[in-house]
This record gives C-alpha cells, structure tokens and sequence, in this order.
C-alpha cells in the first residue's frame, strides 16, 4: 500500500521536490543534497504534485509494457528518481481519495523513529565514539565503566554496560532500542562535559546540539508546542556542525527530522511512536508462551492488567496519580501518601532526584495528595547547587521542601563527583522551559 520509498530513492523525501539522497548521485540544478541545513532552499511539494508524479509513473509504465522486453532496469532507476514506487492498488492510485487522503499533509514524522530507532542519534553517537578513540584515545571500556557509575531515574532505569559494548558499535551507526538510545545520548553528553569537551569542542557542541533536540521533543506532545521555532533552529545549527565534523556519515533521516516541526504545526501537537511501541511490548510480553487460541488469550491478559493497573491507582485521565496510594489522616486533614507517582514527567519513585523550574533539586522522600483535590506535593531533601553552577549540588546541608508537582522539570541523572557533591545531566527541558 507504500508508494513512496523514502531513503531507498533518489529524492528522500515525500514533502521536498529537489532534496537529493548523495548515497545514489550528486544534486543537480536548482537540488540539494539531504545534508542540506538550509531549510530555505528546500522546494516544498503539493497535495497535487505527488499525484502528478504517480499518475506520470502509471503513463510511464503502460508504454514500458508495450515493449517486446521489459526493461526492468530502467524501470526501477525512473522510481528511485521520482522516489515512487507504483502500486496500482495503492491509496495513492485511488482517485476517490484524493479529496480526503492528503499525502503531503497528512504525512507526519515520527521523531521516535527519526531520532533514535537507526536514527540521526545513533550514528552521531557513533561518530562520536570513533572520535573519542581516534583524537582522544578514550576507549569504550572507559565509557562503559562511566555509565555504571551513573545513578538513573527510576522512569528509564540502570543502562546495561552493552550499550557501549564493542559488538554494537559500527563504522557509522550503533545499534540499540530507541528508549535506551536516548539514554545513551544523555550519558555521553555527561561524559563529554566532565571528561572531553577541552579536548574536541567542536565535536561536544554538534552534540550538545542533538542533546538539547531530543530533550524538547521528550517534554512530550503538549509541553513542546512552544518550542517549534527553537526547534527548527537546534535542527538546522546540528546538521551544519554535524557535516562540518562527519560530512561522510549522513543519512537520509538527518533531512526527514526537517519536517518534525511541520508536523508539529499541522497537528497542534507532538506525535511519537513511543506509546503504540510500548504496548507492542505489552501484547508480546502476553503472548509469549501462547500457542493455541492467541487472540482470546492475550486480549484477557491485556484486560486484566489494565484492571490491575486502575486497582492500584493508575489514572488513565489524570495528569498525575499516585501509585498504591494509602490513606492518612494530620490534623482531621485526609491525605494520600505513596512512594511513587506518575506525573507529567513520567514514573517518579523516592530516592529520585528531581529539579524544579527554579533549578533546585531534590531527592524524593515521600509523595503526598489531599484526597479533597488532585494536588500532588513531593516531600524532598532539597540541595544547593555550589557556585551558582546548576551542574553541582551539595549534600552537605540539607533542606525538608515541599515541590508542587507542576513545578517538576524532570528527574535527573547523576553521579558522585566527590564526597557531598553530586554532578547532575542538566535537563534540556529546563533551559528551554516558558517563561
């Protein structure tokens, strides 16, 4: 039912006319190849030029077939330089769609799958790595023994040490699943702020670039609306500097992320693969040792988490909730208390560390709801960032706070720089917030 090919055709690209994929040949006039960083350059495609270019495709064939032999050659070398392929009972094909199905419009970018799933985080990682070996004669294993040594928020958990392993890591790319992939960027950009950033600038502000992008489409479908034009920016400055250090290792997926702000703008919000992902999880996870009558089985087990889930206080509908809240009742005052919660960040357990939009972190002790309304207070040890540097906070002295759950940024890696001194990964999210 796909007529377009995306990276395997000439032009890579559904929405751009001129935008030239240089694994096949090299721009001609008035194109650009797809390490183009000026979006200004870009030629956008209409509803009705895609049309134009199927029913071309559909004339061009019904002549190709009239021939003794078919050339099949030539065939497939007309569809990579349109970027179509023709299916004949294709959505495109249909002529009554038209007027509903809208291929530019309605085509949306997915950044889980753009970014992070043999994305352009992947192979800047890698490059990255190749870097630090080559300049820097910093070793995976050096990295791998950094990234155990890094404390997680409960919502991702601990890295494996094979994320950075050897057996992963290839000449232009690194493989490994989406969620941990945005991990491992987090991770390597603390490592290159303590470790290397003196030692290749150039190469720690590309990726600072790419941090800073994941971290704004991570606030999620809503919260990063305000963020577009930003993000067009960050897009634009990352594939310059990117090319500028690895002008050998760009992929098509490095143009496709140009249209995730477009996307954004269409719909009026964030759209990610994430959650459909999640519960692809989910459904294996049920019918792992099912063999006979799969389909009933796996829908009762599904329904009877999702049951199990509501029962112990998870809100489909809600912001935030508590998680096997229990009751306590202060002064005639009837509260919820928890040891975990789910906010507007993600799953938030105690012993979390958490930042606040003012910059003050917290490690969380306790979570507390007034069962009147569905106002969340985190109880927290609160610490001082040291010398005004948000990067380091001190657990010498320590204050008992009361975080609003709205005002929560995000929870933090980290990781012990000294005695009483912690070093945490700056959320991009916070640099970023609204005003």
């Amino acid at each position: 039912m796909t007529e377009w090919r995306g990276a395997s055709g000439v032009l890579c690209c559904i929405t751009c006319d001129n935008v030239i994929n240089m694994a096949h040949r090299r721009p001609g006039p008035g194109q650009v190849a797809s390490n183009c960083w000026d979006a200004t350059k870009f030629t956008y495609r209409d509803n009705a030029r895609v049309h134009e270019i199927v029913d071309n495709l559909k004339v061009e064939y019904a002549k190709l077939l009239t021939r003794p032999k078919f050339p099949i050659t030539a065939w497939d070398n007309m569809q990579k330089e349109v970027g179509f392929n023709l299916v004949s009972e294709g959505l495109l094909m249909d002529v009554d769609l038209r007027g509903i199905y809208k291929p530019v419009d309605h085509t949306i970018r997915d950044w889980q799958h753009t970014v992070a799933q043999d994305g352009c985080a992947n192979t800047h990682v890698a490059a990255v790595l190749h870097c630090l070996h080559d300049k820097c004669n910093i070793q995976l294993e050096r990295i791998q023994d950094f990234s155990q040594v890094v404390q997680y928020p409960s919502k991702i958990g601990k890295l494996e040490k094979a994320a950075f392993g050897k057996a992963r890591l290839k000449a232009q790319s690194i493989s490994s699943f989406s969620s941990i992939m945005l991990t491992m960027v987090a991770v390597l950009h603390l490592f290159l702020d303590v470790f290397a950033k003196t030692l290749i600038p150039a190469e720690f502000e590309a990726f600072t670039k790419l941090y800073h992008i994941i971290g704004i489409l991570q606030m999620g479908p809503e919260d990063a609306m305000p963020h577009v034009a930003t993000l067009r920016k960050l897009i634009a400055q990352h594939l310059e500097m990117y090319c500028r250090l690895y002008e050998d290792h760009v992929k098509p997926k490095m143009h496709h992320i140009f249209h995730i702000p477009d996307g954004m703008e269409w719909l009026g919000k964030l759209l990610s693969c994430f959650v459909t992902e999640r519960k692809h999880i989910m459904i294996k996870r049920a019918a792992l040792y099912v063999f006979r009558h799969i389909e009933h089985t796996v829908l009762t087990d599904v329904v009877n988490t999702t049951f199990e889930q509501i029962i112990s206080g998870h809100d489909l509908y809600t912001d935030a909730f508590l998680v096997t809240p229990r009751d306590c009742n202060i002064g005639g005052i009837h509260f919820r208390t928890s040891r975990a919660a789910c906010l507007r960040i993600g799953h938030v357990s105690v012993g979390d560390l958490v930042i606040r939009s003012d910059a003050l972190v917290g490690r969380v002790v306790k979570f507390w709801q007034r069962a009147s309304d569905n106002f969340i207070a985190l109880e927290v040890d609160a610490y001082a960032c040291v010398n005004d540097d948000i990067r380091f906070v001190s657990t010498a002295q320590t204050t008992r706070e009361f975080f609003d759950h709205k005002s929560i940024v995000d929870s933090l890696i980290w990781f012990e720089d000294s005695p009483a001194l912690l070093r945490i990964a700056v959320p991009p999210a916070l640099l970023y917030r609204s005003p």
